[in-house]
């Protein structure tokens, strides 16, 4: 399979299967694999890695394609999917009708111990504005394909907000130079915003939003 670039934000990496669960095209799949953000499997740790042959749930019908295929009436192909679990929930992912859920974050004590706060976003791919901020379960959701809305329809983001250190950078001396809340932040999104249009609107320069500055 040819390699396909995915922004590391949209995949989730070195994830294992013992076996049980998935399979390629000619069985039983044990071992890595990744998620990409459509909810899509391949085998291999991550896309760079490989073999990045997809992967299909052990439990979906060996006659599935048959039965999309077939041009039975859709009441009769409906029977088929209610009596089958893993094209049950496929079908019921194409009648999604939700969105996402709008969060407002805050940090916590241990936030402030690690000194950042991980916050997530999500947009429609198509949208220019539009950016919603969200919890990090529903973020865990979208990247499982769990959540009540066509993830296809969608681009999803984390960002590893700074909360603690000075607010602004401070040269220590000509050696060492302590990047500062402010530059930290401003660097993060205006590099996510090449790829996840909108996002500097939506923060709109408060980039000391939760910030608790401290000395060097």
């Amino acid at each position: 399979m040819s390699l396909r670039y995915y922004p590391t934000f949209r995949i989730k990496t070195d994830l294992i299967t013992n076996g049980s669960e998935l399979k390629t095209s000619n069985g039983p799949y044990k071992g890595k694999y990744y998620i990409t953000y459509d909810g899509r499997k391949f085998s291999g740790a991550n896309p760079i890695v490989g073999p990045n042959e997809e992967l299909r749930p052990l439990s979906e019908a060996s006659n599935s394609d048959y039965i999309n295929d077939s041009g039975f009436p859709n009441e009769l192909k409906q029977q088929f999917v209610d009596k089958t679990p893993s094209l049950s929930i496929r079908a019921n992912k194409q009648r999604n009708t939700g969105a996402p859920t709008p969060y407002f974050p805050f940090a916590s004590d241990g936030d402030y111990k690690k000194g950042y706060l991980l916050r997530s976003f999500v947009k429609r791919v198509n949208d220019r504005g539009f950016v919603t901020e969200i919890s990090n379960q529903e973020y865990a959701n979208f990247i499982n394909g769990t959540v009540d809305y066509d993830v296809s329809d969608y681009l999803v983001l984390q960002i590893l907000w700074k909360l603690t250190g000075p607010l602004n950078s401070v040269r220590v001396n000509q050696y060492d130079t302590r990047v500062g809340i402010i530059e930290t932040n401003k660097r993060l999104v205006e590099n996510a915003n090449k790829t996840f249009l909108g996002i500097t609107d939506f923060i709109g320069g408060d980039y000391t939003k939760f910030s608790r500055p401290t000395a060097l």
